[in-house]
């Protein structure tokens, strides 16, 4: 299980997200903590800051389609990391993003999101067992 928590989306003040921390692992093999927005609109594993890619180090993929909020898809440079999920390792990969860290729903596979959608509500990721039939 993975929690987190819903707080303000802008140094103001308004808005709402839903946020989780996670631990990722970069090319070094060392864990770093991050907290990271749940974008379910977000089709992609896991997206981070130019700043944090290269800070943490990890293995270069090549570029990726993404498409913004926008509706504008745009390339972006790709990396493999691992990351604790539901308390075991996998391996994801992260997508360099001018924007907030966060992740997204192919990471999100598997899983039962509930958010209790107010400031300081509850954020809960559950693992699933998705059905045989699916």
């Amino acid at each position: 299980m993975v929690n987190g928590q819903v707080g303000p989306a802008r140094e103001d003040g308004t808005g709402l997200e839903a946020r989780i921390t996670v631990n990722i692992v970069g090319a070094n093999l060392a864990f770093q903590t991050l907290e990271v927005v749940v974008d379910t609109g977000y089709t992609g594993w896991m997206s981070l800051p130019e700043s944090i890619v290269n800070e943490i180090g990890f293995d270069y993929v090549g570029m990726r389609p993404a498409t913004l909020a926008n509706g504008q898809t745009i390339r972006t440079a790709a990396y493999n990391a691992g990351l604790l999920w539901h308390g075991q390792p996998v391996d994801v990969v992260v997508q360099a993003l001018d924007s907030k860290p966060m992740v997204g729903a192919e990471l999100l596979s598997g899983s039962r999101l509930t958010i209790d959608w107010w400031d300081g509500g509850e954020v809960v990721i559950e693992e699933q067992r998705v059905p045989a039939s699916l």
